[in-house]
Order: C-alpha cells, then structure tokens, then sequence
C-alpha cells in the first residue's frame, strides 16, 4: 500500500496550532488554489506546517466556494530551530525584489529587514504582498519555519539601535573588506559560533546596499561601529539582489546549516 506521505505533493503553511486529529480551517485564497489550480478532491493528502509544531501530514475534508478544511494525521518531521542570519537591504525594483525575497528564503534567511537609504530608489513596501511570497517560498523549499519580514527602518537608526551579541557583515562595494568566505571562517576559529551550535550562538545580520550603492556618509558610519565587519563579495560588481544571494551562500557554507543533510524524498 502507498504511503499518504509520499502521495502528498502540495505543502501548505497553516497558522493553527497543530496537534493528532485537529481540524484546520483552511483561508479562502488556499481553498481556492486547492479546488481550482491544483484540482485536489477531498480524501487527498498534503503536508502542512505552522512554524511551531513540525511537519504533518493532513488530509482535506472537503474543499467549496473558497472554503475548506483539512484533518491533522500525524506528525512527519519535529520542528528544529533554524537560525538563518538578519537580511538587511533596500528595496529594488519589483521584480528583482521578488527574486530577492524568494531565493533568500530558500537560502534560510532568518529575518527579513527592508532599510532605508540615502540612494534608495523607495522607502515603501507592502509588506502583505512580500509576506505571502516569503510564506509561498517557505512552502516549497520544504522549510519548517517561516522568516520573519519587518516593516522598513533607516539604516541609520538600525544600526543605533544594534543589540547585544549580533555581528554585523557590510558587503562593502568600494572592495575594501576581507573576503566574506575568509572572515566568516575566522569568526569560527574565534569562537564566534555557528548558526547551528544552540550553545555557543553569535546572532548575525548581512547589509546589502541599494542599485545606487550606500552613500560616502552611511559607509563611514557602517565602518566606525565595532560590532561591523567590511566583506568583499569578489572583483565583479553585483546587483542587489546577487549580492544578497552570494553572501547567503557563502554563510550557509561555512557557518549555517549546509552542513545539515537534505530532507529524504521518496
């Protein structure tokens, strides 16, 4: 007999708490992409996850008129702490954002914080539209958890209302930081911890400038605070958006969760 788990193709955030043969309400625009773009029929199974609980496989009790429910089954994975570094950037053109926010989330970014710059090309976003495509990228990279998306701050107060115990990456464009790939591995040799070592845990931000890159004045600024490092992203120059994404990589690579197996597929 095949297993419900490997017939369940479609992985769904849900914001109820989660536990054995619970009943969730499913939101009107969900009932709509499961009766009307994915043609599911009630009895199918799917996967859902809260952020909180781990992952469950579910089965759809009915699905009409962009309402439906599921039925909790059982628990397929605990939940684990991701702890994915604080991405800082300003916002960029729609579509670039869109990929921004997108391939971040699958790179397990933990926070997501639009700043405001001097050389921005906007200090608005909505946040409810960012929000369901962080949600929707968190459903299929097959994440646990959700990031986080805050609303817009300048980069000048950010940075003056800078924790304890956070460390902070300044993708310097002008070159003169250390490359990333070489001050992470040092942190580590510091004993500055990982992302994934719960007991010897160093809470870290990446900052990425706008299209116009940061201005004379907020680069000083990031350089003369003591919990800021300059990194270089190598000899080409990058858009936002890559720069985002290279630095993700290169963290994940030596001090994240790459070292993590992947999720087993059947």
């Amino acid at each position: 007999m095949t297993d419900d788990a490997t017939r369940a193709r479609q992985r769904l955030f849900v914001s109820d708490p989660i536990t054995p043969g619970c009943e969730i309400e499913l939101a009107p625009e969900q009932s709509h992409y499961l009766e009307h773009v994915m043609r599911l029929k009630p009895g199918t199974p799917i996967k859902i996850f809260n952020g909180l609980d781990g992952e469950w496989l579910a089965t759809i009790d009915h699905l009409r008129k962009k309402k439906g429910t599921l039925t909790a089954e059982r628990q397929l994975r605990d939940q684990i702490v991701e702890r994915g570094p604080i991405l800082a950037f300003a916002p960029i053109k729609k579509q670039r954002l869109d990929f921004l926010i997108e391939k971040s989330v699958e790179m397990g970014v933990g926070t997501l914080q639009p700043i405001v710059t001097a050389h921005g090309i906007t200090d608005k976003v909505r946040l409810d539209r960012l929000q369901a495509q962080v949600i929707e990228a968190a459903e299929q990279c097959e994440r646990l958890s959700v990031p986080e998306i805050v609303p817009p701050v300048k980069l000048l107060d950010w940075l003056a209302d800078w924790p304890e115990n956070r460390h902070l990456l300044f993708c310097d464009e002008t070159g003169s930081g250390s490359p990333i790939g070489e001050v992470l591995s040092q942190l580590l040799a510091k004993g500055a911890g990982s992302a994934i070592d719960n007991d010897n845990v160093v809470n870290h931000a990446i900052v990425i400038g706008p299209e116009g890159g940061f201005s004379a004045d907020e680069i000083e600024r990031i350089r003369k605070q003591p919990f800021a490092t300059p990194v270089s992203l190598g000899p080409r120059i990058l858009r936002a958006e890559t720069a985002a994404i290279a630095a993700l990589s290169v963290f994940q690579d030596r001090i994240g969760d790459w070292s993590i197996p992947p999720v087993t597929r059947d």
